[in-house]
């Protein structure tokens, strides 16, 4: 993989390492039960590069605003969706020897609206801090991730 893509595809959604949460503890969801189990499901799915499993936790007409060096625009249903997060699912499963990026949240909330949940969480960065808001649905099917919201802040200084 050539090295500007390794950089884009490391730094999509510039998730949280383990090398940046010395201080820090993640959090888990645990309420509302199934719709934390369902996302602690996408979150080891993302983890895992897993991308079947993966992409049946979003919904059909799911849309996500990825932080930078994501594209600048909303990205609407899951056929444009899937082609960003594509870049970060490779074919073989390393990129180029470099661990994968791993979400791991911090200061996490889930708030309960019945049939919908948003949950928000920060991910430690060198220098930022990445924030997510997920907002999940109860379908027919089960719940599905109808909307993904990722941004980064300067960190403040020490």
């Amino acid at each position: 993989m050539p090295h500007r893509r390794r950089a884009f595809v490391i730094a999509l959604l510039a998730v949280g390492t383990a090398r940046g949460l010395s201080a820090q503890t993640t959090t888990a969801c645990t309420e509302p039960r199934d719709a934390c189990a369902f996302f602690n499901t996408f979150v080891s799915a993302f983890n895992r590069r897993d991308w079947p499993a993966f992409q049946a936790t979003l919904d059909p007409d799911v849309s996500v605003i990825f932080d930078r060096p994501g594209p600048p625009a909303r990205q609407d249903g899951h056929v444009a969706v899937e082609a960003v997060f594509h870049l970060i699912f490779p074919d073989a499963p390393a990129l180029g020897g470099a661990p994968p990026s791993q979400i791991l949240p911090l200061r996490l909330r889930a708030q309960d609206f019945g049939d919908v949940v948003v949950v928000s969480f920060q991910l430690a960065q060198p220098n930022a801090v990445g924030r997510r808001t997920l907002v999940l649905h109860r379908t027919a099917a089960g719940w599905k991730v109808a909307h993904i919201h990722g941004s980064s802040a300067s960190a403040p200084s020490q």
